[in-house]
C-alpha cells in the first residue's frame, strides 16, 4: 500500500506562503525497548502554513525580528552546525527590527566557512568586498568566492575578474589628479545632491498626500452616487479627475528627479568609469587580451562608461566613436589573424584623460571537437554533463487595481513572448501569470517549491511595477497592490527567502521592473567560455553544473526603468528575446547578460533614462556557486534537458 501523501495546511492568505524561521518540536524516539525520550526541537525554513500543519512556532515575517529569528537558529548554531552558523550571519546581517551587526554576522560566517559551507564563504566575501564588520580586502572576497564555486584554477575564476578591476583603477589614477584638485566642487556637488535628497523626499511626501486625498474623494464619490445625488456626484467626478492629472504629473516630475538625484550622486561619488562589454576580456598573465569566436575580419567593440554627461568623447584607436545618451558607445576594428592592437580611451569635460588598451584575437572554432571522443568545445554540453528538466513562472502585469499605477502597455507582451520562447526553443515547462495578485504570484512560486527536485533548474521572470522603500529594500508591485502600502507588495527578501527554500540547483531570476537591481548583492565574476580550451570548458561546465546557484538578470540597478522600448517590448524584453532566439549553442547566464548588456548600449539610445543591467547573486537566497545555463533543442554536442 503507498504511503499516504503528506497533508498539506489550507492557504487562508498571502502570508500563509511566506517563509519564516520555523521551530519543530521534537521527536517521540524510542532507544532499544528500555529508553524513550523526546529529541530537540528542530530548526526549518518553511512556509507558515507549513510550520502551522507541523506544530512548529514561529513568527510572521513582518512581525520578526533579530531575536526571534536567533530563539530558532542559535542552538544549533552554539552546537556547531554550519548551517545554523551562516543562518544566525544572515540574521544580524539583515538587521531584523534594528540596524545591521556586521561585526556579529562576519564572526557567524567566519565560523561556518571554516567548516567548508559554501554559502557562508559568499557571504563572507560579500564582507570583505563591501567592508561591511571588517577591512575592506578584495582579494580575499575574489578567493572566498572561487573557494566556494569549486574551481581552484584562478585563471578561470579570478584573473579575469582582476583584469577588470585593473581596469578601472588605471581610470581611476588617470583622474586622480582631477579629483583632487576639484575638492571644493565636490562639496557643492554634496551640497546639491543632498538638496535634491531633500526636495525628492518633499515630492514623495506630497505624492503621498495626494494619493491619500484621491482616495477620500472616490469614498465620497461611491456614496454620492449610492444617495443618487446627481450635483455632487458631478463636482467629485470633476475633482477627482483634476486629482488623478495632478497625481500624473507628480509622478513624471518624481521620476525626473529621481534621475537627477541619481545622475547627481555619481557625479561626486566617483569619476567615470569605462568598461568594455563586448568583446569580454581573457585571463593572461601579461597585457590584457580579448578573444572572440570566429576568424579575422571587422569586429565590433561595445563599451559603455558611467556618468556620460561628464564625458565629453570617446575614441577607439584614436578615432571618435559616437556616444549615446545611457552612455553606451561601440566601433569596427580591423582585426588581422595575428590579433589587433585597440586603445579605448576617454576624455572628460575637463580634459582629463583616462585610457584602457587591449589586444584583440580572433580565434577560429576548435577542430577538436570533431571527433567523437574528444573534449567538448566551447558552447558544446560536455557529454558526461545533465543539466535536468527545465521550469519557468513568467509573470507580466498591466493592469493595476490602484489608479496610482500606471497601465502598462509591454508587460504582459513581453511575459507572453518569453514563455512562448522558452517553451517553444528551449523545451521548458512554463507557468504564465498575467496581470497576478499577490496570492496568486506567491502561489506560482509556492508551486515550484513544492514540485522541483535538486536536479531541475528555475527561471523566474517577472515584468511590472516595482517599488523601493526609504530603507534601500526593493518589491514587485502585484496587481492588487496598493501604493505606499509595502506591506500589499512582495519584498525581495520574501522572493530570497522562498528561492532558499526551493530543492532546484540552478534558479534564475530575470527582473524587468523599476529598481530592480536591489535584489542582486555583490559583482559577480566573470566567465569567458569562448576562449576555453575544451578540456577546461569541460572541466568548467560540469563545476558550475554541480554547484548550487541563485543569481539574477536585472534590467537596472536602483533607479526606475521604461515601460516600452521600440515595438510591443521594453528595451531590456527585446534585447532578452534577442540574445535567446539567436543563441544555438549552451549559453551561460553571465555571457546572457554581457550579450543583453551590449545589446541594450546600442538599442535604447532613445530610452527615456538610463538602463544599466545588473547580474549578480541574489541575496541570501542560498547561492554557493555554479551558473545557470540556456541550452536550445538540439544545440551543443550532447542530448538537450
Amino acid at each position: 500500500m503507498p504511503a499516504p501523501a503528506p497533508a498539506h495546511a489550507a492557504v487562508r492568505n498571502a502570508e500563509d506562503l511566506l517563509i519564516v524561521d520555523c521551530l519543530l518540536p521534537g521527536q517521540i524516539r524510542k532507544l532499544g525497548r528500555q529508553a524513550t525520550f523526546l529529541s530537540a526541537r528542530r530548526p526549518v525554513r518553511t512556509t507558515q502554513a507549513e510550520c502551522e500543519i507541523r506544530g512548529g512556532e514561529y513568527v510572521s515575517y513582518d512581525r520578526a525580528n533579530y531575536q526571534t529569528a536567533l530563539k530558532v537558529w542559535l542552538e544549533g548554531a552554539m552546537s556547531g552546525s554550519a548551517e545554523a552558523q551562516n543562518n544566525v550571519g544572515e540574521i544580524y546581517s539583515k538587521g531584523l527590527g534594528t540596524a545591521p551587526d556586521y561585526g556579529m554576522a562576519f564572526q557567524w560566517f567566519k565560523k561556518a566557512a571554516d567548516q567548508g559551507y559554501g554559502r557562508a564563504k559568499i557571504n563572507l566575501g560579500y564582507l570583505y568586498e563591501q567592508g561591511l564588520g571588517v577591512a575592506q580586502d578584495q582579494a580575499m572576497a575574489l578567493n572566498l568566492y572561487r573557494e566556494a564555486s569549486g574551481i581552484q584554477d584562478e585563471l578561470l575564476y579570478a584573473s579575469v575578474v582582476q583584469v577588470q578591476i585593473k581596469a578601472k583603477d588605471e581610470q581611476i589614477t588617470g583622474l586622480q589628479q582631477q579629483v583632487q584638485e576639484g575638492e571644493a566642487e565636490s562639496a557643492a556637488l554634496r551640497q546639491q545632491v543632498q538638496q535634491l535628497q531633500k526636495e525628492l523626499a518633499q515630492r514623495r511626501s506630497a505624492l503621498q498626500e495626494a494619493q491619500r486625498q484621491l482616495g477620500e474623494t472616490q469614498a465620497k464619490l461611491a456614496q454620492a452616487r449610492q444617495r443618487q445625488d446627481d450635483d455632487l456626484t458631478k463636482l467629485l467626478e470633476n475633482q477627482l479627475l483634476a486629482q488623478e492629472e495632478q497625481i500624473n504629473s507628480q509622478r513624471t516630475q518624481l521620476v525626473a528627479l529621481e534621475s537627477r538625484a541619481g545622475a547627481a550622486g555619481g557625479t561626486y561619488a566617483a569619476a567615470p568609469m569605462l568598461e568594455i562589454l563586448d568583446p569580454v576580456f581573457v585571463a593572461t598573465r601579461g597585457r590584457n587580451t580579448a578573444v572572440y569566436r570566429g576568424g579575422p575580419g571587422q569586429r565590433q567593440v561595445v563599451g559603455r562608461v558611467t556618468a556620460p554627461q561628464l564625458v565629453r568623447q570617446i575614441t577607439v584607436n584614436g578615432q571618435p566613436a559616437p556616444l549615446n545618451a545611457n552612455g553606451g558607445f561601440s566601433a569596427k576594428v580591423d582585426v588581422p589573424a595575428g590579433g589587433a592592437q585597440v586603445q579605448v580611451a576617454a576624455i572628460d569635460r575637463a580634459g582629463a584623460r583616462a585610457e584602457l588598451a587591449f589586444t584583440l584575437l580572433p580565434q577560429a572554432a576548435s577542430a577538436a571537437s570533431a571527433g567523437a571522443t574528444a573534449p567538448a568545445a566551447a558552447g558544446d554540453l560536455p557529454r558526461d554533463v545533465k543539466l535536468g528538466r527545465y521550469y519557468a513562472v513568467v509573470i507580466g502585469n498591466n493592469s493595476y487595481r490602484d489608479p496610482n499605477y500606471a497601465t502598462l502597455k509591454s508587460a504582459a507582451n513581453d511575459a507572453n513572448a518569453v514563455a512562448a520562447l522558452l517553451k517553444s526553443r528551449y523545451g521548458y515547462q512554463t507557468s504564465l501569470v498575467l496581470n497576478g495578485g499577490r496570492l496568486e504570484i506567491l502561489t506560482a512560486l509556492n508551486e515550484m517549491r513544492e514540485k522541483l527536485k535538486p536536479e531541475d533548474n528555475l527561471l523566474i521572470y517577472y515584468a511590472g511595477h516595482g517599488e523601493v522603500d526609504a530603507a534601500g529594500q526593493g518589491y514587485w508591485v502585484p496587481t492588487d497592490g496598493a501604493a505606499g502600502a509595502s506591506k500589499t507588495w512582495i519584498s525581495n527578501a520574501a522572493i530570497s527567502d522562498i528561492l532558499n527554500t526551493i530543492a532546484a540547483k540552478h534558479v534564475l531570476v530575470v527582473a524587468d521592473s523599476c529598481y530592480s537591481g536591489t535584489m542582486t548583492r555583490a559583482s559577480a565574476p566573470t566567465f569567458d567560455a569562448g576562449s576555453m580550451p575544451p578540456e577546461k570548458w569541460a572541466t568548467w561546465v560540469k563545476t558550475m553544473a554541480n554547484g548550487r546557484s541563485r543569481t539574477a538578470l536585472t534590467s537596472g540597478g536602483v533607479m526606475p526603468v521604461p515601460d516600452t522600448g521600440s515595438g510591443r517590448h521594453s528595451y531590456f524584453a527585446r534585447a532578452f528575446l534577442n540574445v535567446l532566439q539567436d543563441n544555438n549553442r549552451l549559453l551561460e547566464a553571465q555571457r546572457l547578460y554581457q550579450e543583453v548588456s551590449s545589446s541594450l548600449a546600442l538599442g535604447a539610445i532613445n530610452s527615456p533614462v538610463p538602463q544599466v543591467p545588473e547580474y549578480s547573486p541574489i541575496r541570501y537566497a542560498g547561492h554557493e556557486s555554479g551558473e545557470f545555463f540556456f541550452l536550445p533543442r538540439g544545440g551543443g554536442s550532447a542530448a538537450g534537458p
